[in-house]
């Protein structure tokens, strides 16, 4: 299959879709779970979804509304075509071609019926495939892909979901087609290729700066660019402080903090020590500079208190830590 003949098949309607083009309700071509209550939100199970490996990739079938539901597993919805309007807790987001919306576990959402050229791809992958796939690669290079990495698996509440703008990034669209060319094909390997595609897509992804998060209750300002103000700390996280950030992006401090505190789940002065200590430990791990030039360079005079904190960050000494880096123990 290739990308003429993918679009081709996308756009063709299915058995499912002609149901509910007929019928204007959801036709269910999935065993479900049953629902806690008549009116209330259901569980979908993992169970139809994985006996061919912990990844699937569906066309969402169009017509019909589908029920506010949740699961256990990852999902990543890639708009190809058209519009898809979404309830995501209990807020209305809409999506538009080229878009993609990463969605956590346990997040209650439903589909408005989609039309004609409304065409949206779910991505489903098991939650342990992406945290040992995608987090221990990205989670140490800086606060901004500590934050993409760890929004989904740090939340207790599983409450959270990412909008990525990547409507101009031609390499991520790219990557999606031959990705379902795989998918929705029959050629040799298609397993590894999918696997191969997933990862290079999440990489593209981590490119993308302009993202939305929800956060319940926010006020329209509040959804300045989290992204860019986890940048500006990760670029100035040896004196920076919460009044600079404030008047960088025309904030109160106060107010700022609070932000950072409920969309991240960290304070200002955790964010600047995470920074912090993930340039020191890639100065330890790569440099012979001696500890306390490490520790001066990235913010810290006491060189008591930053053997303190990177032990509880890493636990182990800087010392220990560039050891056991440099031995390949770690």
């Amino acid at each position: 299959m290739n990308h003429s003949e993918l679009d081709r098949y996308l756009r063709a309607m299915n058995e499912t879709e002609a149901k509910q083009l007929m019928l204007k309700h959801n036709v269910n071509d999935i065993a479900s779970a049953p629902r806690r209550h008549e009116e209330g939100p259901f569980r979908m199970p993992d169970s139809p979804f994985f006996t061919d490996g912990p990844i699937h990739i569906r066309k969402h079938n169009r017509f019909a509304p589908m029920p506010l539901h949740y699961h256990d597993f990852i999902e990543l919805n890639y708009i190809y075509s058209g519009t898809c309007r979404q309830t995501i807790n209990g807020e209305e987001v809409v999506l538009r071609e080229g878009q993609v919306c990463l969605l956590d576990s346990d997040v209650v959402h439903g589909i408005v019926a989609m039309g004609d050229n409304d065409i949206l791809i779910n991505i489903i992958m098991k939650k342990e495939t992406f945290t040992s796939s995608f987090l221990s690669r990205f989670s140490s290079q800086g606060i901004v892909s500590d934050f993409l990495a760890n929004a989904i698996t740090e939340n207790t509440n599983h409450n959270r979901y990412i909008v990525f703008e990547c409507g101009d990034h031609g390499e991520l669209h790219w990557f999606m087609r031959s990705l379902m060319c795989e998918a929705f094909g029959d050629r040799a390997y298609s397993k590894e290729m999918i696997y191969n595609y997933i990862m290079l897509i999440f990489t593209e992804l981590m490119r993308v700066y302009t993202v939305r998060t929800n956060s319940a209750g926010d006020h329209a300002e509040a959804r300045a660019d989290l992204i860019q103000v986890l940048d500006y700390i990760e670029r100035n996280y040896r004196d920076c402080t919460l009044t600079s950030l404030s008047r960088a992006f025309n904030f109160n401090a106060n107010y700022l903090g609070n932000l950072l505190k409920k969309r991240t789940g960290k304070t200002f002065i955790e964010l600047v020590k995470t920074q912090r200590l993930i340039q020191a430990a890639g100065l330890l791990a790569n440099t012979n500079r001696a500890i306390e030039d490490i520790a001066e360079s990235v913010g810290y005079s006491s060189l008591g208190f930053f053997y303190r904190i990177f032990a509880e960050q890493y636990g182990a000494t800087p010392m220990a830590y560039r050891n056991e880096k440099r031995s390949g123990v770690r």
